[in-house]
C-alpha cells in the first residue's frame, strides 16, 4: 500500500512536469515498450529532455525498465490505474458532506 501511495503522490505532481506527463500518458495510451529515442521522436521532444524525464519517472516508480529490451521503458498500467483510483477515492471522501445522524423525536401520543 505504501508504494501505491507513493505512486499516487507522484501522479499528483506530474501536471507541473509536462514532459513527464506526456511520456507517461503516451506509454499508457500506446501500451508499447519504447526507447528514449522512440519516445522523443513520437512526442517531438529532444532526446536529452526525454532522457531526463524518463529518469525522473523511473525514480518515481511510474515507469519500468523493460526486461526484454535494452534501453527501453514500459508502464505498468494496472499500478497506475490503482493509484488513480486511490486519488479519486480520496477526492470523493473530501467532497462528501459529513453524514448527520438523524435523531428520532418522540412523537406525541394522542389521548
Amino acid at each position: 500500500m505504501k508504494s501505491l501511495r507513493e505512486k499516487t503522490d507522484a501522479l499528483l505532481t506530474l501536471q507541473r512536469a509536462q514532459s513527464q506527463f506526456a511520456i507517461l500518458f503516451h506509454l499508457l495510451g500506446t501500451g508499447k515498450t519504447m526507447t528514449v529515442k522512440e519516445i522523443a521522436s513520437e512526442l517531438n521532444l529532444t532526446p536529452k529532455a526525454t532522457e531526463r524525464a524518463t529518469a525522473k519517472l523511473l525514480e518515481k516508480g511510474l515507469i519500468l525498465r523493460a526486461s526484454f529490451r535494452d534501453g527501453a521503458y514500459t508502464c505498468d498500467s494496472k499500478q497506475i490505474l490503482l493509484a488513480l483510483l486511490l486519488v479519486v477515492s480520496d477526492i470523493s471522501e473530501r467532497l462528501e458532506p459529513p453524514v448527520k445522524k438523524e435523531t428520532k423525536e418522540a412523537e406525541p401520543t394522542s389521548s
